[in-house]
């Protein structure tokens, strides 16, 4: 065989076999979809039920059972949560918003969310110099940083964790630094494959499935933050992400005077349409308990005739993307927007594909995927509905 031919089979072989690789992470990424979406629909029923249920429980020893029910949820939910982020990542669904910002925003939230867990495990915490203005997409740099400390206070047991942020050239190094069990020389170069994880070789689920790492490489390379780590094993490990400094003209969320948004002080009706029965059951008991009258229907249609009975203009409308007979949720939202005028919706929905948020995008409309907690959904709902809890009153079924 000739040199040409044999480079033209060598060449062939080798788009061969980048396409059966393709093909192999296409069919993976549906499965996950897949299996996310019916993992899901169950799950976020118990989550409502359960904070239905919170209420109803008044001896210790039940409070005391409830709490670990709730503790088994939220890791069956982190460990779905990391199946989801991976498959929307691979399947380039997730596109940034870049925005001018004050870090602080992102590190002062972290630091209110990780540091009592950091302190009760008896770690030192602190949070340093993040005073700057960056420009990037908040949601995702706060997951991509949220995955970092999650690593360090699964592997941390003693010692200090430390989120530090330093002026570098045009850039802002935001580190994280832990005492923790360091990353050995020969793991270094693997630690941000999926399903590696160091010291866990009993595979230990409440240290997660490994993805935590793995969604970090994918969103610094969508957001072009390069993710630099140093660690020592045995003593630590410290992970740096490189953010561009932006000029601190404009920041967002500036500009009202940082005067409190109003609350709404008046009876609210919610829509919310579910065609699984128990979904439904679930957020119906939760947002009555949050002083909301609500609708409840399993399609639009029926949504829509009960809506009209009561001859009032509703609040809010939350729906499952996916309904029966190939009907969807963005269907519900165009109808009442239709009759009503702007209202605002959410989706509430375990569906990932990229035809389902192109569709809940082109209606201007945010999603959340289950399972959701029942204090992300009131999060939420508080966001679209301008309601302040400032003064630090949460209803009972969000707690």
């Amino acid at each position: 065989m000739s040199i040409i031919h044999r480079l033209q089979s060598l060449e062939a072989e080798r788009d061969a076999a980048r396409e059966e690789a393709e093909r192999a992470n296409l069919a993976k990424s549906k499965f996950l979809a897949a299996a996310s979406h019916d993992l899901r629909q169950p799950l976020q029923a118990l989550f409502f039920l359960s904070a239905a249920l919170a209420r109803h429980v008044g001896d210790h020893s039940g409070r005391d059972l409830l709490s670990r029910l709730d503790q088994g949820l939220d890791t069956m939910k982190g460990l779905l949560d990391g199946l989801l982020d991976v498959s929307r990542l691979e399947a380039g669904v997730v596109t940034p918003v870049l925005d001018n910002f004050a870090v602080s925003e992102i590190t002062d939230a972290l630091d209110a969310a990780y540091g009592p867990h950091a302190t009760g495990k008896g770690l030192v915490w602190r949070v340093e110099g993040c005073d700057h203005i960056v420009r990037t997409d908040r949601g995702l740099l706060t997951q991509l940083l949220r995955n970092l400390l999650d690593n360090a206070l699964r592997y941390t047991e003693a010692g200090a964790i430390r989120v530090r942020c330093r002026t570098e050239g045009d850039r802002l190094a935001i580190e994280v630094q832990d005492t923790g069990i360091g990353i050995p020389p020969e793991h270094l170069d693997r630690i941000f494959e999926e399903f590696h994880q160091v010291g866990n070789p009993e595979r230990d689920r409440l240290r997660g499935l490994g993805l935590g790492l793995a969604i970090v490489r994918r969103l610094s390379q969508l957001l072009d933050h390069p993710v630099e780590v140093r660690s020592v094993h045995g003593q630590g490990s410290a992970f740096r992400v490189l953010v561009p400094i932006a000029p601190a003209r404009r920041v967002a969320g500036q500009g009202n005077g940082g005067e409190p948004r109003p609350t709404i002080d008046r009876s609210r009706l919610a829509v919310l349409v579910d065609d699984d029965a128990v979904v439904l059951l679930g957020l119906q008991t939760v947002l009555t308990e949050w002083g909301f009258r609500v609708v409840a229907a399993d399609g639009a249609d029926r949504a829509m005739d009960r809506l009209n009975a009561l001859e009032r203009k509703p609040d809010i409308v939350i729906a499952d993307y996916r309904l029966r007979e190939n009907r969807v949720g963005t269907e519900v939202i165009r109808r009442v927007r239709e009759r009503y005028g702007e209202v605002p919706a959410l989706i509430l929905t375990g569906e990932t594909g990229t035809d389902t948020l192109a569709d809940v995008s082109a209606h201007g409309v945010p999603v959340l995927h289950k399972p959701v907690t029942p204090r992300q959904l009131q999060a939420e709902v508080d966001r679209l509905l301008c309601i302040d809890r400032s003064d630090g009153v949460v209803p009972q079924a969000a707690q």
